[in-house]
């Protein structure tokens, strides 16, 4: 039987659809979140045909959809798969070696590492080595900012200057390498993961959960070609929050959830998806009431920049929490100002948190009543102002 530690790998995929309580979920790989404004159409339209009407965003920049029906085999049908593939985001293998984070936003201090996601997703779909790794395993490019280095992640690189950078693991290593070397560094760590984890039962689903003697020979043949690891530290920061950027404009999406009035109003060209369920919107400062309309967040003070929420009791069987339903409830207790919002809050319906927001927030597990909510989040105020701070931490 797995252990606590290595949990089967359930990552759901367009071949391996997850029966959720609510149906079949799909969730779709979208390299660095750069996506076209006419692909989530055709995407919004495939929803409105065969799931909830919504697109999820998920918090490793990915796309997901809920609610499909599911066959006795539990796949979806034939006409929804094609569906699927004429939009060209599925790719013919590799389906579900999906996340690739990279830095969004643009900067004149720090490079911008996209091109760099499309050179490690050709190399990982060309290696057939990869094409079992488990579906949660995350690669994450940072341009120096420390927004992506501060998520979850199994591999890094991280810019230091536009030419160089380390390569980290989640098992404490790290070596300094030159920005060309940092996709076919990757690659030679994902290999030996991959070799590595096929000896152990269960196959762990991350580096740092491969047994001792094997963590300890993971990176053991890059260390004799790149020489001694490096001593220098992985920069951590924190996401941007929304609000214009330069021309561009970041919006929140409530609960992570794309309407098709959402999806309607953006301008042609690519978005980018963030893990932390924004969309970057190319020169969109110049049409911000049009896209708060629609229901994007765009302003940091806005209830719905901090609230969050797992899917609850309408896709979940673990609780019987409508963690939804209170989410709305609590923006419109901060809207009324019966509460004031001034960190993030994620409600989750049971112990595991799923889609939690990474670094600090108010932490409500399975509240009754959105009165509890209220009365965690007055708490943790009035700790933090008793500790002569407004850090609140899980």
């Amino acid at each position: 039987m797995p252990s606590l530690d290595t949990p089967p790998d359930r990552s759901p995929g367009l071949t391996r659809p997850y029966r959720a309580k609510d149906g079949g979920l799909v969730r779709l790989r979208i390299p660095g979140g750069r996506i076209s404004s006419r692909t989530l159409r055709q995407l919004s339209e495939i929803s409105a045909t065969y799931a909830d009407g919504l697109l999820q965003l998920t918090v490793r920049g990915n796309i997901q959809l809920r609610s499909m029906a599911l066959d006795s085999r539990g796949a979806i049908s034939a006409d929804a798969i094609n569906a699927f593939l004429a939009t060209d985001v599925v790719p013919l293998s590799h389906e579900r070696v999906r996340s690739i984070l990279c830095s969004p936003l643009p900067s004149e201090k720090y490079p911008d590492l996209h091109p760099m996601v499309a050179d490690l997703d050709a190399a990982i779909q060309a290696d057939p080595q990869l094409e079992d790794l488990p579906g949660s395993f995350v690669w994450a490019l940072d341009n120096g900012r420390g927004d992506i280095a501060a998520e979850h992640w199994d591999l890094l690189y991280q810019a230091v200057t536009p030419a160089a950078g380390i390569v980290a693991t989640n098992t404490g290593e790290t070596w300094d390498v030159l920005a060309r070397q940092a996709v076919e560094t990757m690659t030679w760590l994902a290999q030996e993961f991959a070799r590595l984890r096929v000896k152990e039962d269960p196959p762990p689903l991350h580096p740092y959960q491969l047994g001792f003697r094997s963590r300890s020979k993971f990176g053991a043949k890059l260390s004799v070609q790149l020489g001694p690891g490096s001593s220098r530290p992985v920069h951590r920061g924190r996401r941007r929050l929304v609000g214009p950027v330069g021309e561009d404009l970041l919006v929140g999406v409530p609960l992570g959830l794309l309407t098709p009035e959402m999806v309607d109003v953006l301008p042609r060209g690519e978005v980018t998806i963030t893990p932390w369920r924004q969309l970057l919107i190319t020169a969109g400062m110049y049409d911000m009431a049009s896209f708060r309309a629609a229901g994007f967040a765009i302003d940091p003070t806005e209830p719905w920049a901090h609230v969050s929420a797992c899917p609850g009791t309408i896709g979940c069987v673990r609780t019987e929490v409508d963690t939804l339903a209170m989410a709305e409830r609590l923006v419109d207790a901060a809207t009324n100002g019966q509460v004031i919002l001034t960190e993030d809050v994620h409600i989750s319906g049971c112990e595991r948190r799923c889609g939690a927001p990474r670094g600090t927030y108010v932490d409500v597990v399975a509240p009754r009543h959105v009165v509890s909510v209220i009365d965690a989040i007055e708490e943790r105020r009035l700790m933090s102002t008793d500790e002569g701070s407004t850090e609140t931490t899980r």
